[in-house]
């Protein structure tokens, strides 16, 4: 039985594989050329179905009949004549014949064109395209996209960047739990480290506070008696207390030693031995401050200052604090007022105030610090305070304040800034803007003289 025939194969259906596989095989090797995503090729072959034939021919297979020691003899020999028959095959085969090849080359704009046109004659080569036959091939250049971004559109790399980014976040949600978890970890330790280190301080031999317990039994969490003479002996501080009496550190000494002077003679003490600890420059000029009688009292509390209980801190600073809001400091803050008026009026006031109460004016005098004051400061004290203002500020501030402090402060900025500044003073801003710089600017000379940074030189 003969086998059955295969279905023949459409000349189109064969066309478009061979378009297609030879379009593989050039988008490869443009690849390879140029560089991912920046080429691409369109290939398109038409051709037809060729049939062809194939004959064979020979003498038949005849029966032979062999005698021994005798030749070959063939059987139709006996009629007296060699028959020959002719055995003629043929097969009937069918190929695809190429009748047209068109191929496109689209490139980006960046490749040069010089390398265009030299790989157009290679895939021309390569693909032996012929102008008899009608073959063609042509070329453009245009934006092409980015590879990563058609790597990104393909859909076979959707599932990937899906699995990477909840792969991402789940990482991001390890990472804030075991964040939040080492941050718990470490607050626990510290509270136990800290824990320890407070009871060994306050009761075993080996803490770092003597002295035995308040009446009463338990010391409580403020109740430790601390010794003082201990603490330095042993080089710690003189008196811990914290953060205490830290608003004396920014009143101008003469107003800090105001402020202690109704207080007892031993809570002075303790302030000032407090203050010494962390501010031994301030400390001292409060100290000096004082009234002779006060400063000597001072002095003699401080030389026989051996303990001091915690709570008996707590308490001199809360009546202090107290007593300072309370205090409306009338002449300090009508100083301020006076220092951001015209010299003319503030003259006329002060002349004033000195005929009605001349102590009275002559503690406002003392007090009051003026723009004008500040611009005449030598260079030594200046300079800190021209480096601490932004020059924007001090252009605002020196608006209609006269040639001479001009030239005081702009002296002292850099070059280039100088050139600014004055430039600025071509335009005078409102009288607001001018006032609120120069009070910040006094603000900030006050703080750095309370600092020991500057010497701000009374008033006239």
């Amino acid at each position: 039985m003969c086998a059955e025939e295969p279905a023949a194969v459409s000349p189109s259906a064969q066309a478009s594989e061979l378009s297609a596989r030879m379009q593989e095989d050039v988008s490869k090797l443009l690849e390879q050329l140029v560089g991912r995503g920046r080429a691409r090729s369109f290939v398109t072959v038409e051709g037809q179905i060729v049939l062809k034939g194939k004959s064979e021919s020979g003498s038949p297979s005849e029966d032979t009949l062999t005698l021994p020691g005798y030749a070959a003899v063939n059987i139709l020999e006996k009629t007296g004549e060699y028959l020959k028959q002719q055995r003629e095959e043929t097969q009937r085969t069918s190929e695809f014949q190429v009748k047209k090849l068109s191929v496109s080359l689209v490139f980006d704009k960046t490749i040069p064109e010089a390398r265009v046109n030299a790989i157009k004659l290679m895939i021309s080569d390569i693909l032996r395209l012929s102008e008899a036959r009608g073959d063609s091939i042509v070329t453009a250049r245009t934006d092409m996209m980015p590879w990563w971004r058609t790597a990104l559109e393909a859909p076979e790399i959707r599932p990937v960047l899906m699995a990477s980014a909840f792969g991402a976040l789940a990482l991001a949600v390890l990472l804030v739990f075991g964040y939040i978890l080492s941050s718990r970890l470490l607050t626990g330790f510290v509270d136990y480290a800290r824990i320890n280190a407070a009871a060994g301080a306050s009761g075993g031999p080996g803490g770092s506070y003597g002295g035995a317990l308040p009446e009463g039994g338990e010391g409580g969490e403020m109740g430790d008696i601390i010794d003082v003479e201990a603490k330095a002996a042993a080089g710690g501080a003189l008196l811990e207390a914290g953060s205490a009496f830290e608003f004396l550190e920014k009143l101008p000494p003469s107003e800090a030693a105001d402020l202690l002077a109704d207080i007892p003679d031993e809570d002075a003490a303790i302030i000032i031995a407090n203050l010494s600890d962390r501010k031994p420059h301030i400390s001292s000029k409060i100290l000096l401050a004082f009234t002779p009688a006060k400063r000597q009292t001072v002095s003699a509390g401080m030389l026989g200052l051996k303990q001091a209980e915690p709570e008996k801190v707590y308490e001199i600073e809360n009546d202090l604090r107290m007593k300072l809001e309370k205090s409306l400091r009338g002449a300090e803050k009508l100083g301020r007022i006076l220092s951001l008026v015209d010299e003319a009026a503030r003259t006329e006031i002060l002349e004033n105030l000195a005929r009605a109460n001349p102590k009275g004016s002559d503690e406002l005098r003392r007090k009051m610090v003026t723009f004008d004051d500040l611009c005449r400061l030598d260079d030594k004290n200046l300079r800190p305070l021209v480096v601490s203002i932004p020059y924007a500020d001090w252009a605002a501030a020196l608006a209609g304040a006269g040639d001479t402090p001009v030239g005081n402060v702009t002296r002292l900025l850099p070059e280039d800034v100088r050139l600014i500044v004055k430039d600025m003073l071509m335009n005078r801003p409102e009288e607001e803007k001018i006032i609120g710089a120069r009070v910040k600017i006094i603000s900030a000379a006050i703080e750095l003289n309370a600092k020991g940074r500057i010497v701000i030189k009374e008033a006239a």
